[in-house]
């Protein structure tokens, strides 16, 4: 065929008209880069062009303006060209651009490649954050297998006493610290002043240690991993081992020095505690007492010191083993084509809560060993001091074992559940969040609501009887030292043998501090062991993911691009497994009906979709692909990609691709960062991709140009725009292969047109390009055509080859072109001349699915910036507040009102009470039992009566025993009660929060969701809800519970020697002094690392949406680095908060051994004055709070930080603006309204959001009940927005709506979304089940769903599914092709029988055919209804009652096709007459 005027002719002859003299700004800047349509453009004075990409750009100011002239042909102007000139399209061809292109160069326009060397930032913060991310790319270093004790070399010179810091101060100064600093932390010093003083900001932090990167140790650990692999097999490869390896030699060290500081802790109580004791009873002189007192000091002292040592080995092992583990499993995603059984929430979930789990096993998991090894040394101990009697009592301690172990057998069990949950229940928020607009559309809140209400319910149910056991172990830990010294005491008493004040003392001290603290560690460490087995399990998991085997081979000819022989491909499909027959209960039963479906289908089978294909494509060639709904279009692009299993045949592909998905991916960053898509920036290849994309007036009226911040998914683009912006970003990026599936489908046949012949016609002329498609007029100029049936080719040849054949692809064009002919003879024939039109009258965007943020293209960008100076132009997403300041009062108001008010929770501050008090009365009880001694009983010996020594003779033993004994029964049954109590009021909190968070973010207008991040609203519902359910329980209750601990210490301290008062008082100022001023530096810490979390989620819920075009552009190592650079930021702040956590308990612990030294000294200087006992009593307590003391004023600090979470669920529940009402009771219309369908506008204004322009100016028109309205118009015209404001998702700024008289402002939104239906341009399907698709409430029978189904022409695929209308739906509807879910969600439609519908070109992603078919179905099936269309094809709107031709957001024309056609003056005329040149051009 010829060769089209506009496009590029066999001969390369330019053609013979002239082009038209227009010219056109070029996109500079001020602060941030604007596009204007003034000739006055600012631009940046003196900027070089810098060709070394290794240069930093130097920009400078002031800003002058200098006038800019474009080709003609480079960008088009935002004015309307006049109706007598000559279509740009006829004028121009691609030399044309190329040479006007090369002569702006030449003379020095658009030469701005220096400002994107690195990306040009929107302002100073995210310049700042640029060049930080640089400085990590500067500090890094790859990872080297070493060998020997040059492995070690770096962390032995830590063992050097006293170093030099490091000259940048950028850098973690940690690195450069000597024996000192490393285990007094005082490398971090000047951080926590520096937060006391000022608050902690960014650039304060230093950048992460370049040993403890996540790609550093990420290459380590894949290293193990393989050897692991290729040694065991993936089926005996164990994770866990290659864990151990990975930390090994720093998990020896770490238990070494714990055991040296439990030995030393050992010493103290049994030794020097047992001496001092037994002088205070003697009569030897006080050098000898003092000697065990400085000697009990000392040991402590040098306790402190070395435990120190111990976290600063576990905390860097951890967050290098926490940063290996997340930066493997994103690897092995980027090596995923999708994520098969998993779900993007499962994803989320791991590396939000199994991150930190991976980190506390490595902390505090070695910890356990420090409990036999307590439980040893203590019954020799004992054994040796007592005898065999008090071996009953290490019994009591002994049991807590096995006790523990069944605990954390049965909180492994809870928990594996629970995740279970919690996973569906993150994986349906993100859905939710990611479907909002359509589900606030369908008002379908209530649906989802209990839907998510029904998952927390399951997971709540779950978290209680977790909460219970680990309460029980709570509350345990403490409790058994008590229980076992006061079984020890009673059996020893019982059999006869006296007991002294020294004996008791050092065994209560012995079982009090280390016994105590051995239990909690052996407690804690039990319950993160067996939480890192679940993790390390799910982490496993994701590794042995199975990666599809590369199947890509090279042709073996030069000149063939693409070779398929024989080829048979499959994809993993959603299969049911037959489950076995248990009695026992699955852990899936936690999981909802559909998820127990999907649960189910995790057996990988393969679905073959693509039989015995034999094609060859030449390099050049240009070969249209079509066929009907299903037929494996979109499976043929995959295949050339390497994304599905190859099951006999070949597949060759020669060259590079590029990769244009059916559904464009859209990353939230700058609209010029998508095209380049971090290649380097090159004016000319860009310039040409904006404009073969036609994209040169959307550049213009965005608010900073090319430099506008794109939204996740694209929210603030429109679908044609996305679509284009994904077609420009191909282009750019040059490849040898181009893969087009469905490119066209958004837009309309003149801009079609012009990306057919400028982007695929033209500048891909010497491209190998597939292009799918099911507008069959860009057919006819194809070299050759495929046409598909049933994943089969069924024709394949030139055009006019397969035309003259008249089998399927001849009927199908015929029918194609008929219809064609048909709108054709509707018209008037005056309609037929040749109107000049500008090129972008019509545009393809304005989406009603995404496109609700355009703004006016009348917004005068000064006014907008003297308006807002601190808005940033084209910023859409706001950096996530970071709080200040103290937690205040309030949001520990909340949460106590939220556990059941101030009357409950002082009940529960009770349970703490009397639980801690029998503890404390216990041991005074002994005291005063060791006091009275043997009452002066005589004792007759022989001949002498003397008085006894021995307490067993005392006349009241029964009732000291009695007593004693009964103590045990208080303190178990305070135990239970407390735990109960506790754990019941915290999950009724952390419940009631996050239904109330929940309701006020669903209930929040859209305006909120297109400005925040998902992963910053996942982060809320993941990370910050596992935090208040979780951990800040377990914290909180720990707090409590040494709160009175340390007062009855203090309180027998003071009972016992009043003389302490004093001390205490200074030692009360020091400790409140320190917290004050450090606690600020940890608060700051936790809040950073919160906000530095949301990033690392959103870019993984990008990058696992993006895979396929990551991966066929290769920019895997790109969003990998990406990836590690967020991460590594995450990982910093969150080990300097663990740090300053631990500075701040080692000044604390030894500022609380003075109080054990004064103690010592008091009872030193006073014997004779005070008891033994007692003085034991006080000592005792006293050495306990050396260890106890700083733990609580720590766990003070990181409860308060922990309370971060929920000031930020707080925040968002309070600060969160709601829409209006679902439903006003006294505003409630009729069941049948609305009974006719007439909507009404009258001078309706509406803007997006307060600051920005309005976008709908005075619209008024009437719709008559039964009528089919189309709407028409150009970029940012205000179609998309007459829905928006139908549809209550922005209120109006001014004006009214009325359907059937009634004024929907004043109707509850439920109310009104309800009676209206739309069908999106993007379908969307949810994971469950087709029936629950169709009918989430229920409302209709199977009969009506079937009917639905066949006028939709579904009937026959849901049919043939194993489980017809419950079968599963996976996330995003994965399992169906984008036709299906578009005839899906029309079903959907039918069986709302609104009286209202709106259409966003529903049947954009529809063969022909079928297009047809759906048509008549509309037609029939909505005939009673009035129907609102907003067209991109033309054709769509010819049979409409009237068309309203939308412009600059107000109501340019109205009426019926017939009249507006007969004015050749008139906007639609234009239109169709530019849409009739392109089809004459086919």
């Amino acid at each position: 065929m010829d060769s089209p005027d506009n496009g590029p002719s066999e001969s390369n002859e330019a053609p013979e008209s002239e082009p038209v003299d227009c010219s056109e700004e070029m996109p500079v800047f001020e602060e941030s880069p604007l596009i204007t349509n003034s000739e006055e453009i600012p631009m940046l004075e003196e900027l070089p062009l810098i060709k070394n990409s290794d240069q930093e750009p130097a920009l400078k100011s002031p800003v002058k303006t200098v006038r800019i002239k474009l080709p003609p042909t480079c960008l088009q102007t935002s004015q309307e060209v006049k109706s007598d000139q000559e279509s740009l399209d006829n004028d121009c061809d691609v030399g044309d651009i190329d040479q006007d292109i090369d002569d702006a160069l030449d003379e020095g326009y658009m030469g701005m490649e220096c400002t994107l060397e690195r990306g040009f930032s929107l302002n100073e913060s995210s310049i700042a954050r640029d060049m930080r991310m640089e400085r990590y790319s500067e500090v890094a270093i790859k990872y080297k297998q070493g060998s020997g004790m040059s492995r070690y070399r770096q962390a032995l010179k830590h063992f050097i006493p006293v170093r030099k810091p490091s000259k940048e101060k950028d850098e973690m100064p940690l690195d450069r610290t000597g024996l000192y600093s490393f285990i007094s932390y005082s490398w971090i010093t000047s951080l926590m002043w520096k937060a006391y003083k000022t608050g902690l900001k960014e650039d304060d932090v230093p950048i992460c240690s370049k040993y403890d990167m996540c790609a550093y140790n990420t290459d380590r650990l894949e290293m193990l991993w393989n050897e692991e692999v290729k040694k065991m097999g993936k089926d005996s490869a164990s994770f866990h081992r290659v864990v151990l390896r990975f930390i090994k030699t720093r998990l020896i060290i770490g238990i070494l020095i714990f055991i040296f500081t439990l030995t030393l802790g050992f010493i103290g109580p049994t030794i020097f505690m047992r001496y001092l004791i037994t002088w205070l009873s003697s009569e030897e002189p006080i050098t000898t007492g003092l000697i065990w007192t400085v000697g009990l000091v000392l040991s402590e002292f040098v306790r402190i010191l070395m435990f120190g040592l111990v976290w600063s080995v576990n905390y860097r092992t951890g967050i290098r083993l926490r940063a290996a583990c997340l930066g493997l499993m994103y690897k092995k995603l980027m090596k995923m084509s999708t994520l098969g059984s998993k779900s993007i929430g499962e994803v989320i979930n791991l590396f939000a809560n199994d991150a930190q789990r991976i980190y506390d096993y490595v902390v505090l998991g070695p910890l356990i060993i420090g409990g036999p090894f307590v439980a040893v040394g203590g019954v020799v101990y004992i054994l040796w001091l007592l005898g065999p009697w008090a071996l009953f009592g290490m019994l009591t301690f002994l049991l807590f074992y096995p006790f523990q172990y069944g605990i954390s057998r049965l909180t492994s069990y809870l928990r594996r559940r629970t995740v279970t949950v919690t996973d569906e229940r993150v994986c349906k928020m993100n859905e939710l969040l990611s479907c909002v607009k359509l589900i606030k559309m369908y008002a379908w809140e209530k649906s989802f609501a209990s839907s998510i209400a029904e998952i927390r319910s399951r997971e709540r149910r779950l978290l209680e009887k977790s909460a219970y056991v680990q309460s029980i172990s709570l509350a345990m830990a403490p409790t058994v030292p008590v229980l076992a010294a006061i079984i020890t005491f009673l059996a020893h008493i019982g059999a006869g043998y006296n007991l002294t004040a020294a004996q008791a003392f050092t065994v209560t001290s012995l079982f009090v501090k280390d016994v105590r603290q051995s239990l909690n560690r052996v407690r804690t460490s039990s319950h993160v062991i067996s939480e890192y087995f679940i993790s390390e399990e799910r982490v496993k998991g994701i590794l042995l993911m199975e990666e599809i085997s590369p199947y890509i081979g090279k042709p073996r000819w030069k000149s063939t691009a693409i070779s398929m022989e024989g080829a048979t491909l499959a994809w993993d499909a959603v299969s049911l497994q037959k489950r076995k027959k248990k009695k026992k209960k699955s852990k899936n039963d936690d999981a909802s009906p559909a998820h127990k479906l999907l649960a189910n289908s995790s057996v990988q089978e393969h679905t073959d979709v693509l039989f015995n294909i034999d094609l060859k494509v030449k390099k050049g060639e240009l070969l249209g692909v079509c066929g009907g709904v299903g037929a494996g279009k979109s499976s043929l692009v995959s295949s050339l990609l390497g994304h599905m299993r190859l099951q006999s045949g070949s597949v060759s592909v020669q060259g590079s691709v590029a990769y244009v998905g059916q559904q464009p991916w859209i990353l939230n960053a700058t609209f010029r960062d998508n095209i380049l898509l971090d290649e380097p920036f090159d004016a000319k290849r860009y310039y040409r991709a904006i404009h073969a994309c036609n994209l040169s007036q959307d550049i213009g009226v965005l608010p900073a140009g090319d430099f506008t911040e794109i939204g996740e998914r694209g929210i603030n683009l429109s679908g044609g725009q996305k679509q284009r912006l994904s077609l420009a970003r191909a282009l750019y990026a040059n490849k040898d292969l181009y893969l087009l599936d469905d490119p066209l489908s958004a837009v309309d046949a003149h801009v079609g047109s012009h990306i057919f012949q400028w982007l695929i016609k033209g500048a891909l002329k010497d491209k190998t390009t597939i292009f799918v498609t099911h507008q069959l007029q860009y057919l006819p100029q194809c070299d050759r055509i495929l046409y598909l049936r049933e994943g089969q080719i069924a024709e394949l040849g030139t055009h006019l080859e397969l035309i003259k054949e008249t089998e399927e692809y001849a009927n199908l064009y015929r029918q194609h072109m008929e219809s064609i002919a048909e709108e054709d003879k509707k018209r008037e024939k005056d309609s037929e001349s040749t109107i000049r039109t500008r090129q972008d009258s019509v545009r393809s965007n304005d989406s009603l699915q995404n496109g609700v943020h355009h703004n006016s293209p009348e917004k005068n960008p000064e006014k907008e910036e003297k308006k807002d100076q601190s808005k940033v132009p084209g910023q859409l997403i706001t950096d996530e507040k970071m709080e200040k300041g103290d937690i205040p009062f309030a949001i520990y108001h909340i949460y106590i009102k939220a556990a059941g008010g101030y009357i409950v929770s002082s009940l529960v501050i009770l349970t703490f009470v009397l639980n801690v008090g029998s503890t404390a009365f216990s041991s005074w009880w002994l005291s005063l039992w060791l006091s009275d001694g043997s009452g002066n009983t005589s004792v007759t010996v022989g001949n002498e009566t003397y008085i006894s020594e021995n307490i067993a003779d005392n006349p009241k033993q029964h009732f000291y025993q009695t007593v004693y004994a009964c103590l045990i029964f208080a303190i178990l049954g305070t135990s239970l009660l407390r735990g109960f109590a506790f754990m019941k009021t915290t999950l009724l909190a952390s419940s009631r929060m996050h239904d109330q968070v929940f309701v006020k973010v669903f209930r929040s207008p859209m305006s909120f969701f297109d400005t925040t991040p998902i992963g910053r609203i996942i982060n809320i519902f993941s990370r910050d809800m596992d935090e208040i359910d979780v951990r800040l329980p377990m914290t909180l209750e720990t707090f409590v519970q040494n709160i009175w601990l340390i007062m009855s210490s203090l309180v027998f301290v003071c009972m016992v020697f009043p003389h302490f008062l004093p001390i205490l008082v200074v030692l009360a100022i020091m400790f409140a002094f320190i917290r004050k001023v450090f606690r600020i530096g940890i608060r700051d810490f936790k809040r950073m690392e919160n906000v530095s979390r949301s990033p690392v989620y959103s870019h993984v819920s990008t990058t696992v949406n993006g895979l396929a075009t990551i991966n066929a552009y290769g920019k895997q190592e790109m969003f990998t680095k990406k990836f590690m650079l967020l991460f590594d930021e995450n990982s910093c702040v969150f080990f300097l908060f663990n740090c300053a956590m631990r500075w701040l308990a080692i000044r604390l612990d030894i500022l609380a051994l003075l109080v054990t030294a004064c103690t010592a000294f008091l009872s030193l200087l006073l014997r004779g004055h005070v008891d033994a006992a007692f003085a034991g009593l006080a000592l005792a307590y006293a050495a306990q709070l050396s260890g106890i003391f700083q733990f609580t004023v720590r766990l003070s600090t990181e409860t308060e930080a922990r309370f971060t979470s929920v000031q930020r669920i707080s925040n968002y529940a309070k600060g969160l603006v709601s829409e209006a009402p679902s439903i006003i009771e006294s505003k409630q219309p009729d069941e049948a309204w609305p009974k006719y369908g007439r909507v009404s506008f009258r001078k309706v204004q509406m803007k997006y959001r307060p600051e920005t322009p309005l976008v709908l100016h005075d619209v008024t028109f009437d719709i008559d009940s039964m009528e089919n309205i189309g709407v028409v118009g150009r970029t940012g015209s205000g179609k998309s927005s007459l829905g928006v404001v139908l549809f209550r998702l922005v209120e109006l700024t001014g004006g009214s709506i009325r359907i059937d008289g009634i004024n929907i402002s004043t109707l509850g939104l439920e109310d009104l979304r309800s009676r209206l239906s739309i069908i999106p341009q993007d379908p969307v399907l949810f994971i469950g089940t087709v029936r629950y698709n169709l009918d989430p409430f229920d409302n209709h029978s199977d009969e009506k769903i079937w009917s639905a189904l066949e006028q939709t022409h579904m009937k026959e695929r849901i049919s043939n599914l194993d489980l017809k209308l419950n079968a599963p739906v996976i996330e995003n509807g994965e399992n169906f092709s984008v036709g299906e879910r578009q005839l899906l969600c029309m079903a959907r439609a039918l069986l709302r029988n609104s009286k209202i519908l709106f259409l966003d070109e529903a049947t954009a992603a529809i063969d022909t055919e079928t297009d047809v078919k759906i048509q008549k179905t509309l037609k029939e099936a909505f005939k009673s209804c009035t129907m609102i269309t907003i067209a991109h094809r033309l054709n769509t709107v010819m049979s409409c009652s009237r068309v309203i031709v939308m412009d600059s957001g107000r109501v340019a024309e109205f009426d019926t096709p017939k009249v507006l056609l007969s004015n050749p003056s008139s906007l639609f005329s234009k239109m169709v007459a530019a849409a009739d040149s392109s089809w004459e051009k086919q």
